[in-house]
């Protein structure tokens, strides 16, 4: 997993924000504002779908001035844009087919995508990092306090 220094792995996805479909470049939102990458393993998964809710339902701009987040994970467009559409999501989720989870540090050996989390400062490099202790079995929400402080530090 990537550490605080680190320069982020700078990529190019396609997403969706549950209405368009569009292409994403993180250097280009860095250069905007502060990014939280939130990796997260697969759509409509009981725990992935509480880290997202809880990402929607933080208040982001009581914490902080300007930020972009972006969900990431495996799948199809068409997929991601229900589910953000099913979630209401105020940010798109991005397709992670060419490995991105990998060069990240948060993909599994057998190929599967941790929850994790990444604040990318307007430079590129890894401001935060967060990765839920919890396997992907059960509903319960994962605890991101830790990223809404850093968030909040920025």
């Amino acid at each position: 997993m990537l550490d605080v220094g680190d320069p982020a792995p700078d990529f190019d996805l396609d997403g969706t924000d549950g209405q368009t479909a569009g292409a994403y470049r993180l250097s280009a939102a860095a250069s905007r504002a502060p990014v939280l990458v939130a990796f997260y393993t697969a759509d409509f998964q009981p725990r992935c779908r509480a880290y997202l809710e809880a990402l929607r339902d933080t208040d982001w701009g009581a914490l902080t001035d300007a930020i972009a987040v972006f969900g990431v994970a495996p799948g199809t467009v068409e997929d991601h844009r229900e589910f953000a559409a099913d979630l209401g999501l105020p940010f798109p989720l991005l397709v992670d087919h060419p490995g991105v989870d990998g060069q990240f540090g948060v993909q599994r050996p057998d190929g599967s995508t941790r929850r994790a989390a990444f604040l990318v400062d307007r430079r590129c490099r890894v401001a935060f990092t967060w990765a839920d202790s919890e396997p992907d079995r059960g509903t319960g929400t994962p605890d991101i306090d830790p990223v809404r402080s850093a968030v909040a530090r920025l």
